[in-house]
């Protein structure tokens, strides 16, 4: 087998980069798992259930579909620049604090009102300050992470820890009292999430490049739009099934308490995958082959929906969220942070979770809330269960010929070999 020279000079750096670049020490670690902890604790609270407010004040499941678009349409718009912001003059963490402190605000004027038009816009505004959130944590824990980068997983699933028992126990909390207490204990937890973030260490670097230069280095990245597109398709899949799950067992019958149950097995779901699979699925097959699983498991998860009408059957298939979204969520921060530029480690997280991320889910949710009105609901799932499975199998096929892209492994760069070098597929394992 003869590989280009190139591939082995960028694999070299790649590693020798991530050596180099030092671990977060261990108390500051201590505090990024804290925060992961208490901000998907809020999203437990409010997001689980927005859909379910929203129809409790008597919205049509069509204007719910555009509340459900608006949320990350907003995002990402606001996100890109909050984090070209934090990566330009190196503010990351002081950024986390102030968006934090201001997210409540919104959330909590919507027990005040139950219009279309006001929910629209405090929806608007509440996502627009959680917008740079995910991608200033996953920098973070990337940081503190260094070499030991495929570890992600065991540190996101800590946001799993903290959504699970607050999924669970607001549905039970809610089923007895009023609904809009979703709102207070957002507002809570995250102002907690607030307090901690201060315990994190000042940024000293800003961005070492011009933002054009580095945009443009990044975006011409070897794979980026396939692995980008992959993953806006399992976006697209999340947006329904995350956006219309609680909607669908609520027509089916189920209680508020069984709907938290069900979210909070979701969470387990993840928290099994990403502490024991992922990690070292991340090493042996490469983002690439872990987006085309996710698909493949969120065509099933629909799927089941679509064969077992049943509030039960519904509730238990969450489960399987610790692959489809678990897998797609790694993959993409994985691949972002192994080919963001020097200095652009926040701004590439916000493109992949936050720009491609927000784009698709805005998308499915749009989508499905169309289509579940007009077609049914298990019509609607039945077309997302194929985008699934012909997705999967499309990106099999193109990554394996037309793209001909090697399948890249944590802490490895992607490269392209020169005109005329010969090279052979990688090996199934890419372990280091």
């Amino acid at each position: 087998m003869r590989i280009s020279p190139r591939t082995v000079a960028d694999a070299v750096s790649a590693r020798t980069a991530d050596r180099a670049r030092p671990r977060v020490p261990r108390p500051q670690m201590f505090w990024i798992k804290a925060l992961y902890v208490l901000i998907y604790a809020s999203y437990g609270a409010t997001s689980s259930y927005l859909t379910l407010y929203f129809r409790r004040v008597g919205l049509t499941n069509a204007e719910i579909g555009i509340l459900l678009a608006v949320q990350p349409l907003a995002m990402l718009v606001a996100g890109p620049g909050w984090s070209l912001l934090a990566d330009r003059f190196g503010i990351r963490n002081r950024l986390l604090t102030l968006v934090l402190g201001l997210s409540p605000l919104p959330y909590l004027a919507m027990m005040a009102t139950t219009q279309f038009s006001g929910l629209l816009a405090l929806t608007v505004l509440s996502s627009v300050t959680m917008a740079p959130v995910n991608p200033l944590m996953d920098s973070a824990a990337l940081a503190g992470l260094g070499a030991e980068r495929h570890r992600y997983g065991s540190v996101r699933l800590w946001g799993s820890v903290g959504y699970a028992p607050v999924a669970w126990g607001t549905g039970l909390l809610i089923q007895a009292f009023d609904i809009r207490l979703i709102f207070v204990l957002t507002a809570v937890l995250t102002l907690s999430a607030c307090l901690v973030s201060l315990r994190l260490t000042q940024d000293r670097e800003a961005l070492p490049t011009a933002v054009g230069h580095a945009l443009g280095t990044l975006l011409r990245h070897p794979g980026w739009l396939g692995v980008m597109s992959s993953y806006f398709v399992a976006m697209v899949l999340q947006g329904v099934a995350y956006g219309f799950a609680n909607l669908y067992m609520d027509q089916l019958g189920a209680s508020e308490g069984l709907m938290g149950f069900a979210q909070a097995l979701s969470s387990v779901g993840q928290i099994l995958v990403m502490a024991t699979v992922l990690p070292r699925a991340l090493l042996r097959w490469g983002s690439e082959r872990l987006l085309i699983v996710s698909l493949l498991f969120y065509g099933a998860k629909l799927g089941i929906w679509v064969v077992a009408p049943h509030p039960w059957a519904v509730g238990l298939s969450q489960l399987l969220n610790g692959v489809s979204f678990g897998a797609a969520a790694v993959a993409a921060v994985d691949y972002a942070a192994r080919n963001a530029p020097p200095g652009l480690e926040v701004t590439s997280q916000s493109i992949a979770t936050g720009l491609v991320s927000g784009l698709g889910r805005a998308a499915g949710s749009s989508l499905g809330g169309a289509l579940y009105d007009g077609a049914g609901p298990r019509a609607t799932f039945g077309l997302f269960t194929a985008l699934g499975v012909l997705a999967a199998g499309a990106y099999r096929v193109l990554w394996a010929g037309l793209f001909r892209v090697r399948p890249c492994v944590a802490g490895q760069t992607a490269a392209v070999p020169p005109t005329g070098a010969e090279s052979d597929p990688p090996a199934p394992s890419g372990r280091r």
